[in-house]
């Protein structure tokens, strides 16, 4: 059974993305195909594609929520520079996959460079450096968005942090969890979104000190909601990073 958590009256997280069901859309981010093969240029070598994982994860919540559309919050590819073989395979791949499926619509992220060519091939819209669709807005988060943009947003959907929290256990191993973070501001709600990419196992927030996306430079990171939804574990609101914080004892190392 899908794991769901409702945030705002049909607004719901699931498993490495949102659910809008106003609009049927899914939204998820960072799929990072082909981290492979600049894994394997730095002499690390995986014996397997990622890339079915990614794909079985994206199908499976397509399967359990029927959008009608999928909207991908940036950084589909791994390659800052031109798409390799292996990303051009892969994400060819997943859009002739998708579109049978669902409307797509793709908004850049800082690693969708020479992304293009390859959506030219298959005529998926691309956005840059957002995507406002009624009161609902998509942003990878690497570059800054119109004042005014924010405003007409009733949700504000995001990727780019790839969040996680780390737990310990009584003899001190370590499990980390990717999760959501969510902070309403005013009459809207901002959403960032774990990554999909299996290989990008997520910053711990409990430990760091700055986020990368200049649209959180001015907000108080630690009035977020942290939400692990984990696929075996199940869904967890933990409260406030604030307070994981100090549940933790990494307040005092942040000062």
């Amino acid at each position: 059974m899908l794991q769901k958590v409702e945030i705002i009256e049909g607004i719901e997280l699931v498993p490495y993305g949102v659910f809008i069901k106003e609009i049927k859309a899914l939204a998820i981010a960072d799929l990072h195909i082909g981290y492979e093969e600049a894994l394997l240029e730095l002499g690390i070598h995986l014996p397997k594609s990622q890339y079915p994982k990614i794909k079985e994860r994206v199908l499976y919540l397509l399967d359990e929520l029927n959008p009608r559309l999928l909207i991908i919050v940036g950084d589909v590819k791994h390659e800052f520079g031109e798409a390799s073989r292996q990303e051009w395979i892969e994400v060819l791949d997943l859009l002739d996959t998708l579109q049978q499926r669902v409307a797509l619509h793709i908004v850049r992220g800082n690693h969708d460079n020479y992304l293009i060519p390859i959506l030219k091939r298959r005529r998926v819209p691309f956005h840059d450096p957002f995507f406002l669709l009624r009161r609902y807005l998509f942003v990878h988060g690497h570059k800054r968005v119109p004042e005014e943009v924010f405003k007409r947003a009733r949700i504000i959907v995001m990727g780019h942090e790839h969040p996680a929290i780390t737990f310990r256990d009584e003899v001190g191993a370590k499990t980390k969890f990717k999760c959501h973070l969510v902070r309403k501001m005013n009459d809207s709600c901002l959403v960032i979104l774990p990554a999909v990419s299996p290989l990008a196992p997520g910053a711990d927030i409990s430990f760091r000190l700055l986020p990368f996306s200049p649209l959180l430079r001015k907000i108080d990171l630690e009035s977020f909601r942290v939400i692990v939804i984990d696929e075996e574990s199940g869904a967890f609101d933990f409260g406030t990073l604030k307070d994981l914080r100090k549940f933790f004892g990494t307040e005092a190392q942040l000062q």
